[in-house]
């Protein structure tokens, strides 16, 4: 009896991203972590291991402003990624350009609102945030963009593995661009935010949109094919 062959995926699914595709989006959620941390006097936006650190902190001090705070970016990025995983089932192959124009219309929206008159969380943060929750969402078989902590030990590990020839040099290489361009983009973000102030976060947002403009086109090479 032949074997059967592998079956194809359904229609729409979209295609498994290539991991390299990963590192500019890294650098975007650096970019953006850096400019709501010095326009929101030190909160992260996308660095949620952070902002739980600091959450346990704020809890241990007794901060209860603080906390509550703290939690509610928690649960914003949790509500962001959420969206983003409902938008990227709901629209298939077309997932990395929706999720990434609707992550671009949110810093967008951002831009516009204000960065301050609430002592704990300004309102431009209930856009920022769930940006950064969906951004992880963009690239299908990629578990996530903004959660680089263990990528200097995956780059390692996998250093070790290529060398005894377990591994191809291009798994530890791509981790290890990703740590790069998170501290690259966060750089860039800090210095735009120092010399541009709130206009800053149009570099992103636009960043956001190249990105999304620029999925799109394979999606619709194939349509079109």
């Amino acid at each position: 009896m032949p074997k059967a062959g592998k079956a194809a995926p359904p229609a729409g699914t979209p295609l498994p991203a290539n991991p390299w595709a990963a590192v500019p989006l890294v650098a975007l959620a650096g970019c953006v972590d850096a400019i709501g941390w010095l326009r929101f006097d030190q909160l992260f936006v996308s660095f949620i291991s952070g902002t739980s650190t600091m959450l346990g902190v704020a809890l241990a001090e007794g901060q209860g402003g603080r906390a509550a705070a703290l939690a509610l970016v928690v649960g914003l990025f949790a509500v962001g990624a959420l969206a983003g995983a409902l938008l990227g089932a709901l629209a298939g192959a077309w997932r990395g350009p929706a999720v990434l124009g609707l992550v671009a219309s949110l810093l967008g929206a951002a831009l516009l609102l204000p960065a301050t008159g609430t002592p704990d969380l300004p309102p431009a943060a209930f856009a920022m945030v769930p940006a950064m929750g969906m951004l992880n969402t963009a690239l299908p078989g990629v578990g996530g963009i903004t959660f680089v902590t263990g990528a200097l030990s995956r780059a390692m590990e996998g250093l070790v593995l290529a060398l005894r020839g377990r591994a191809r040099h291009a798994a530890w290489l791509q981790q290890l661009a990703c740590w790069a361009a998170l501290a690259m983009g966060a750089c860039l973000g800090a210095r735009l935010q120092q010399g541009w102030g709130d206009p800053a976060l149009a570099v992103p947002a636009s960043a956001a949109l190249l990105a999304a403009l620029l999925a799109a086109l394979p999606v619709a090479g194939r349509r079109g094919g």
